[in-house]
C-alpha cells in the first residue's frame, strides 16, 4: 500500500478504490467529488517563526487563504485553480487513506510515540458530501505516518501557498 500511496501523492492520480469512512458507507470515487467538497489546511504558530495560515481549497476550484503571521502576505487572499486539479487533490487525499488515520497525533494521542516540544500543529479537514474528517497533527509528535505529512504538502502546493508565504515555507 505504501507504493501505493506514493503514486498517488506523486502524480497526483486517484487510486481505483475509494476508502472508507469507517461508517460503513464508502466515500465517493474522484469522478464524483462535488464542487461543494473542500479540503483545509490550518498552520498553526511553533515556538520560533513558522508560517501561521489556513488555506481552503474547493472542489470548484476556489483557493481561500488567510495569512496571521510569519508569511508575506497577511490577511485574506484568493485565487482559482482547475476544478479538475482541485478534485484530484480532494479524491488523493481520501485514496490515500486519510479517513482511517488517527483524529489526533498530539504529545496524548495513542500514535504519537516520542515528542518533543515547540513544533507546530497542522490540523488538516476534508469535507464531502459523504463524510467529513480532520486530523490535528503536532509536529513534535514522532509516531505520525509520514502520508500525513505528505498531504499536508500536497495541499499547500495545489493551493500555491508559496505565493504569500514566501520563502519562509
Amino acid at each position: 500500500m505504501t507504493g501505493r500511496i506514493a503514486a498517488v501523492l506523486l502524480l497526483g492520480v486517484a487510486a481505483c478504490t475509494p476508502a472508507q469512512n469507517g461508517t460503513d458507507g464508502e466515500l465517493p470515487p474522484s469522478s464524483r467529488i462535488s464542487a461543494d467538497s473542500r479540503v483545509t489546511l490550518e498552520r498553526r504558530p511553533c515556538f520560533g517563526f513558522c508560517p501561521v495560515y489556513t488555506v481552503t481549497i474547493t472542489g470548484s476550484g476556489a483557493v481561500t487563504f488567510d495569512g496571521e503571521r510569519h508569511v508575506d502576505s497577511t490577511g485574506v487572499h484568493t485565487h482559482t485553480i482547475p476544478a479538475d486539479s482541485a478534485r484530484a487533490l480532494i479524491a488523493s487525499i481520501i485514496d490515500a487513506g486519510f479517513f482511517d488515520l488517527d483524529d489526533r497525533y498530539t504529545m496524548d494521542a495513542k500514535g504519537c510515540a516520542a515528542y518533543h516540544t515547540d513544533a507546530p500543529t497542522v490540523i488538516l479537514a476534508v469535507e464531502t458530501g459523504a463524510g467529513a474528517k480532520t486530523v490535528e497533527h503536532d509536529y513534535g509528535c514522532n509516531g505520525a505516518p509520514a502520508v500525513l505529512r505528505q498531504l499536508q504538502e500536497r495541499v499547500d502546493s495545489v493551493a500555491g501557498v508559496r505565493r504569500w508565504v514566501g520563502s519562509r515555507e
